[in-house]
């Protein structure tokens, strides 16, 4: 289990892992390098090809776990994470399930809903991205960040604990227009849960539906209950 965008493990992810516990599965909760309680430097630098890696490693850490079927392991991810999670549940054939929670899985989509409704943060971001600079992760519509839709900033807000740190290494700008997990959704076969916000501005719902049809043995839903969640990883131990 790993968080999104710019967000750690005290981000509302003990909620959800105690619920999956309850459940009757084994968490194994951590943060990307350079955030939260990780370690790396430089600080609050995010690029999906270390986290793949993080998770990739993760997965072979649970496996070694007494008591860990390593046949058994579900990979859980949110937004960025939620990229990732399709990322090495395709590198991985071995892994078993994964739960998607509003995932983003096309950065093109992204850019270009930028440059339509936010056109002079995505001309600022470009320079910024080109030296790596520190930006904030969110701000309101007319400010400038890395996230600047309208309700972005709410959304962090309402989910971070204290201490949370609105900053961010820009350079994950550059080569995220050519990230998209949505073109291996066919490669996608392991059983999977996603979880779709009807109002999230955020991901791209096209490339979610995408997903959803093309992934062999992919589940919709339009919620974002942890009951859900639990239901469905019972569900699936049973079969």
């Amino acid at each position: 289990m790993a968080h999104g965008f710019g967000l750690t493990g005290h981000d509302g992810l003990p909620s959800y892992a105690e619920a999956l516990t309850q459940a009757g599965v084994a968490v194994l909760a951590y943060d990307h390098r350079y955030l939260g309680d990780s370690e790396g430097e430089p600080r609050q630098r995010i690029r999906t090809s270390e986290q793949l890696e993080d998770r990739m490693a993760a997965i072979a850490f649970a496996r070694m776990l007494d008591g860990i079927d390593p046949d058994q392991i579900i990979l859980w991810g949110y937004s960025l994470s939620g990229g990732t999670t399709l990322e090495a549940t395709v590198a991985d054939q071995r892994v078993a399930a994964a739960i998607l929670l509003c995932p983003f899985l096309d950065g093109r989509w992204r850019l270009f809903q930028g440059l339509r409704t936010q056109p002079r943060n995505a001309l600022w971001l470009i320079p910024q991205a080109m030296r790596d600079a520190v930006i904030p992760i969110a701000a309101a519509p007319g400010g400038r960040a890395g996230l600047t839709f309208p309700g972005e900033l709410e959304g962090f807000l309402s989910a971070v604990a204290p201490g949370w740190r609105n900053e961010v290494h820009a350079g994950l700008a550059l080569p995220l227009p050519l990230w998209r997990p949505v073109a291996q959704a066919r490669k996608f076969t392991c059983p999977v849960l996603i979880q779709a916000g009807e109002r999230d501005i955020t991901v791209s719902a096209r490339a979610i539906d995408r997903v959803a049809q093309r992934a062999p043995r992919a589940t919709l839903k339009n919620s974002q209950i942890i009951e859900d969640q639990a239901d469905w990883l019972r569900a699936f131990s049973r079969v």
